[in-house]
Order: structure tokens, then sequence, then C-alpha cells
């Protein structure tokens, strides 16, 4: 990976260190490639933060480790169900297509709740690493230089397009579901389509939904 890459992980291994309540994640992720080979982007999925089972704990002797370019505990220790499930929906929605993961937040917990607030002092969107987090991913995305960055989770459109100042393209909900929800909030990100969906794994997706949410984003690739 290039240097720039490199530079920018050995950053977040310090800052990691540098604070004391990031110690306690299983490990952080960030530039992290679905599969083995290519060295850029067509595609970066970025999510709210890493999630960790109690399996993964029995991962590593060195805390936390990491899901990156440089190093992923999935190759030595093996793929739990919800990794393997992710990886499959990630090509699922986005076939063919070199595609990196990172994160809004880098490091792991098991959920967005209390575990979170009780592990690192804070609520999620009262987290005070977003803006480190946010340059990192700002210097990611000018290496790749994608076709499209896609982000899971709705709910969060407005915080995060607000935090890394995009400007709002459209949204669209999906009429043939009984729902009708949004399904797709568009915007730009420095002339790259930055597209939030519904979580993939994390409740309903019907069917229309998903048909409606894969042609979408397959128009930018």
């Amino acid at each position: 990976m290039p240097n720039q890459i490199s530079k920018i992980l050995e950053e977040i291994r310090e800052y990691t260190q540098n604070h004391t309540e990031l110690k306690k994640s299983h490990h952080f992720l960030f530039n992290c490639p679905l599969s083995s080979g290519p060295s850029c982007a067509d595609v970066i999925v970025i999510g709210l933060n890493p999630g960790e089972t109690r399996s993964d704990w029995e991962c590593g002797t060195s805390l936390p480790t990491e899901e990156s370019s440089e190093f992923d505990f999935h190759d030595e220790y093996g793929r739990g169900r919800s990794s393997v499930r992710w990886s499959q929906l990630c090509r699922e929605y986005l076939p063919n297509n070199n595609i990196f993961l990172t994160e809004f937040f880098f490091w792991s917990s098991g959920n967005l709740g209390n575990e979170f607030k009780d592990r690192f002092g804070y609520s999620f969107k009262n987290s005070p690493h977003f803006e480190f987090c946010k340059r990192c991913n700002e210097q990611m995305i000018a290496f790749h230089k994608p076709k499209l960055i896609v982000a899971t989770g709705t709910s969060w459109a407005s915080f995060f397009s607000s935090l890394y100042k995009m400007e709002h393209v459209e949204t669209i909900k999906c009429i043939k579901d009984k729902r009708n929800r949004n399904i797709i909030h568009h915007y730009d990100f420095r002339k790259v389509p930055f597209i939030f969906t519904p979580h993939w794994s994390s409740g309903y997706v019907s069917n229309h939904e998903k048909k409606e949410i894969k042609s979408y984003l397959s128009k930018y690739l």
C-alpha cells in the first residue's frame, strides 16, 4: 500500500494509544479492502463504526488490533458469521467492483447504545473523535478517487452530511414498498456521489427497496 495510506494508518495506531478509551476497543477499521488484490477502490463503503462479537476477543493478543489494508485480523483468525454476511451484502449491492471499507468512527463496539457509552464514556453522537476520523477519511477518498461512496444508515444522513460539508442532490422514496420510506439520500462530496441507504443488515430491506437501491447505485459504476 502506498506510503500516504501507511502514514495515515500509523497515525491512527498512535492516536489510539494516546486516547485511553479507544484502547478498550477490540479493533479499528480503516481502508480495508473487501478482497485481496486491488490497491484502489471503485467504491468506498462507510459504516457508523465497526461491530464486534464476543468471539472477536479471542482473536489477537496485542489489542486493539485492526482491519486495514496492512493487516486484517480476520485473515489470521478467520471470519465470523457477521463478517461473512457483511462481505456478501457488499458484493450483492455492488457487484464486480473493487470495494474498500472504512467508518465514520474507526473503533469497534458491540452496539451504539449503552455498550458504546459505557466503553468510551460518551454517546456516539457526542464522540470527540469525528474530526480526526473525517480528516483520515478525506485523505483516503483523495487517494482512491472512487466512483462512488456508500454509507449505510439513513438516520445519520443529516448529521454526517453536515459534518463532511456535502451538497444535497436528491432524496428518493421507494413507492413500491408499503412503508414508502426514504431509501436514497444522495449528496455530492467533492464531485464524488456520496449516497446514504438503509443499513443492509440491521433492520429489514424489502425486495422492492433492494432492487431500487441496487439500480440507483449501479448508475455511478
